[in-house]
């Protein structure tokens, strides 16, 4: 039996341990996709916490139709996309900014670089970039991409290719200017 399955089961059957383990397991993944998303790691951390929410009022309803990770990854995705939808128009200040990529023994040129491609991704759709995060960030594989988003294979290959165009074309706009 699968491991997420015998801690759902532990949950199910009274055992909170068994939904600890989960949350062990996969917060680090859950805040780095929403960290992906949002670039905030305050942000990223309250919509792990959200997600997580979400799955413990709803883990009894889990019927194991879909891989667990695939269930979980999409819960996150949701909770993400409807806090960016959320907060559309809010400007960010300088208090809300995120500075742990920064540290005195980076060189500044990797500070710039990783700005420069989260500028990048945030102009991507969303759909196209959350599957290129589950792919290049996660390292999950089409066949799981395309159950934990809910769409084909051939729609993940197609959304792949075009956000990694599309990455590719702001990139190299970026560096001509």
């Amino acid at each position: 039996m699968d491991e997420d399955l015998g801690l759902i089961n532990k949950f199910k059957a009274g055992q909170m341990e068994g939904f600890e383990m989960l949350v062990k397991k996969y917060h680090n993944r859950l805040v780095n996709i929403a960290n992906s998303l949002t670039g905030n790691t305050s942000d990223a951390e309250d919509i792990a916490q959200e997600a997580f929410l979400k799955v413990y009022r709803n883990l009894n309803d889990f019927r194991n139709q879909a891989r667990f990770s695939s269930w979980l990854y999409r819960i996150t995705l949701n909770t993400a996309y409807d806090h960016l939808r959320k907060n559309k128009h809010r400007n960010a200040s300088l208090d809300e900014m995120d500075y742990s990529n920064i540290s005195d023994n980076k060189p500044r040129e990797d500070v710039l670089a990783k700005e420069t491609l989260r500028k990048a991704l945030d102009k991507i759709p969303f759909g196209f970039r959350s599957a290129l995060i589950l792919k290049e960030i996660e390292g999950l594989s089409y066949e799981e991409i395309a159950q934990t988003l809910k769409i084909r294979l051939g729609t993940v290959e197609s959304r792949i290719f075009r956000a990694r165009r599309m990455l590719k074309n702001l990139l190299t706009r970026k560096e001509a200017r």
